[in-house]
């Protein structure tokens, strides 16, 4: 908490030191398409069938490099200078979720079946902070918000949830809560375009943080990557 009160704090003076030619508030609807980098990410993996009934199902490694459907909803205050200099503050909660395809399974079988397919989701619940800086561009009706800032994701929850259809005539499924990869440090640039009100928003985050840092043994390195599209509604 004292870290994440230290960042809005940061963030406020950031927004402060631009003087103000008048400042605007949005809100905004996002999805997009979030996976994994790093050369530990992966687009298959195995589901390990646990025999001790207090002991759940789990992905071998979840961390896909495919995409499953993301959402996010935020708040975000914007100031604008006389020259279009822009700093902003956006705060918001986000569901990112990856994908990956199943092509085994591992427990105490006599003869291991074959997966005739499957697939696993991890999902990343977050509560968002955005800082950013950027420039303005007018064109007649249009104007266009370049920005760019690091973004930080403070992890609420993190789960998978899959299953694999085998051979044998017989599913094997996986709902189980995840360590937290805790907070997530992006750079993340983005373009807004807006026509009077409304606007439309595109953006990359590019993560930095390491979700695998805590684990020993190993070169592994598995980075959030997350292309996000959304929609803006802005009250001047």
């Amino acid at each position: 908490m004292k870290k994440f009160g230290f960042l809005i704090l940061l963030s406020l003076f950031i927004i402060q030191c631009v003087t103000a030619q008048n400042t605007e508030y949005s809100v905004h609807l996002n999805s997009g398409l979030f996976s994994f980098g790093g050369e530990s990410a992966t687009k298959s993996s195995i589901i390990i069938v646990s025999d001790i009934g207090s002991i759940d199902n789990y992905t071998n490694n979840p961390y896909g490099t495919e995409s499953a459907f993301s959402y996010g909803m935020a708040a975000q205050i914007r100031r604008v200078t006389d020259r279009r200099l822009l700093a902003g503050l956006q705060a918001g909660y986000e569901m990112l979720k990856s994908k990956v395809h199943i092509n085994g399974v591992s427990g105490e079988y006599s003869v291991t079946p074959e997966v005739l397919d499957g697939h696993t989701v991890l999902s990343h619940g977050f509560m968002t902070l955005y800082p950013h800086l950027g420039k303005r561009f007018t064109f007649t009706k249009v104007e266009a918000d370049l920005v760019i800032g690091p973004e930080f994701g403070f992890n609420t929850v993190t789960r998978e949830k899959g299953e694999a259809n085998l051979g044998n005539n017989t599913t094997v499924e996986t709902d189980t809560e995840r360590n937290s990869p805790g907070t997530d440090i992006r750079i993340t640039p983005s373009l807004t375009v807006y026509y009077n009100s409304w606007g439309i928003s595109a953006g990359y985050s590019y993560g930095l943080h390491n979700y695998s840092a805590d684990l020993i043994g190993g070169n592994r390195e598995r980075y959030s990557r997350f292309f996000r599209f959304g929609i803006t509604y802005r009250i001047k």
